[in-house]
């Protein structure tokens, strides 16, 4: 059925009536009440467990803001690129890219817990700076970043140091510090069995070598950079995108001009602070880790999540009819084909980033994947590479589910879902062994609670599509040619 006869003959206004009392009043309620319902958990996680609360609640704030950077990456790409087949969804790209501002807001409580020392999610060098290393978190947070938090094992000495014999790593790392290799006639240690003198010295030695990176001043002071590039490229474009709607045709041309040609230095500036972004929050939990890969790890995952969450939004307002037949089965047809992708390009390079620290057989680059495989955790890792990738893929792959409405939105949903449990992996194990908690969950609620009231909110106050654009008519006529 065409829109107009859906409105009774007269186009659509793309916009959400009040009459509609879910879109209108319950989502954004309900998220609102979720919300509340999370802050409580928080207060009481806060109180029984601060150390605990911070990793979960940097889970929370991460999450939520991979929903954001999704929604700007799209906007970008789709003003970079000039294409004109996305263009009727960039508005709730626009919106879930706009919710950087509330996302800001969450961080002032991490950013606070960290600043003031009731967090320790980054104290093992953050702390060095401040009275020594070795002195001050050689204990709790050395062990910490060994492997595991093992008792010293059979021939070592009583405070864990091995007397006769060395490791299979000491060859490794003795390049790195001043330990010399033992020679060890006995079977080799595995790395998660023992923390030895020779991986200890090479583990700080490579916290104090970061040091000109790795320091509360430089970590702070690019976070509010980081910030304001995606506040500004944020409102930059919703604001314009808003602003063409009831322009004059000559301006309109104008600020979809001027909109592409930010596009070239925002797509840098937004790569690169995503990818510091990502290595100051997520990586620097384990000082002395590194990955080339891991910020577009994490832009993988954000682009998936973003195109789930407009096809979950979209097929909502399209079958109430409230955003006509500017998103049809054509649009989100591309949409899935577009999410299939970059759930493969997920898979791709998480893959790539273990394959090449596996076969490298660097002790110090192992440690991260080591604390994923064991106290209770490797039961999630497999659930991740299946549930992540190996379902999805057989289920996405068919032409008939993504022109399926109700069986695509199953699986965007369903990817939704693996996204935040992605989210989790990253996070938790630096606290320690799996054991899910309500804590985590509150963090998670509270976060998303006052995402999707963002969100919903803004729905109701604009055009769900931009309305201005040359290209809309041609987008609005877009079909699959095959």
């Amino acid at each position: 059925m065409s829109a107009e006869k859906k409105t009774g003959g007269k186009k659509p206004t793309y916009r959400i009536p009040e009459s509609d009392g879910f879109w209108a009043k319950t989502s954004w309620q309900a998220s609102a009440v979720l919300a509340l319902v999370g802050l409580g958990l928080c207060v009481f996680g806060f109180t029984q467990n601060p150390e605990r609360f911070g990793y979960a609640y940097l889970f929370g704030f991460f999450t939520v803001l991979t929903f954001a950077f999704g929604g700007l990456f799209y906007v970008l790409a789709l003003h970079f690129t000039g294409g004109h087949w996305g263009l009727t969804a960039r508005r709730l790209a626009e919106i879930i890219g706009l919710s950087v501002v509330p996302t800001a807001i969450l961080a002032i409580p991490l950013f606070a817990g960290v600043a003031t020392g009731t967090f320790d999610l980054y104290d093992e060098w953050m702390g060095s700076h401040h009275g020594g290393h070795g002195e001050e978190h050689g204990g709790e947070h050395g062990e910490e970043h060994g492997d595991d938090h093992a008792e010293p094992a059979e021939g070592e000495g009583a405070h864990g140091e091995a007397e006769e014999h060395g490791s299979l790593f000491a060859p490794s790392v003795a390049r790195a510090q001043e330990f010399p290799p033992q020679v060890d006639p006995q079977p080799p240690i595995r790395s998660h069995e023992v923390h030895t003198p020779q991986m200890e010295a090479a583990h700080h030695h490579i916290i104090e070598h970061k040091s000109g990176y790795l320091n509360q001043g430089r970590w702070f002071g690019f976070a509010a950079l980081y910030f304001l590039i995606w506040i500004g490229l944020a409102v930059f474009y919703f604001r314009s995108s808003v602003k063409q709607d009831d322009a004059p045709k000559k301006e309109r041309f104008e600020l979809t001009n001027k909109m592409k040609k930010v596009s070239a230095l925002g797509a840098i500036a937004f790569g690169l602070s995503l990818t510091f972004a990502a290595f100051d929050w997520l990586m620097a939990l384990e000082g002395s880790w590194y990955s080339t890969i891991f910020g577009v790890v994490i832009f993988a995952g954000s682009a998936v999540a973003v195109l789930a969450l407009i096809i979950v939004l979209g097929i909502g307002l399209h079958r109430k009819g409230h955003i006509g037949n500017a998103l049809n089965v054509e649009h989100f047809h591309d949409l899935g084909k577009l999410m299939f992708g970059f759930m493969c390009f997920w898979a791709y390079v998480s893959f790539s980033q273990w394959m090449l620290i596996w076969y490298a057989g660097i002790p110090e680059e192992q440690t991260w994947y080591h604390k994923r495989w064991q106290d209770g955790w490797k039961a999630w890792a497999l659930f991740m590479m299946i549930g992540h990738f190996g379902l999805p893929f057989y289920f996405l792959i068919s032409r008939i589910v993504k022109r399926n409405l109700g069986m695509l939105r199953l699986g965007a949903i369903w990817l939704i879902f693996m996204h935040v449990c992605d989210i989790y992996v990253f996070v938790l194990p630096q606290y320690g062994g799996f054991g899910p908690s309500a804590i985590d969950f509150g963090a998670l609620l509270f976060c998303g609670g006052v995402f999707f009231t963002f969100v919903f909110r803004m729905l109701m106050r604009v055009p769900l599509i931009p309305l201005g654009d040359p290209r809309l008519e041609r987008a609005l006529h877009h079909h699959q040619s095959h």
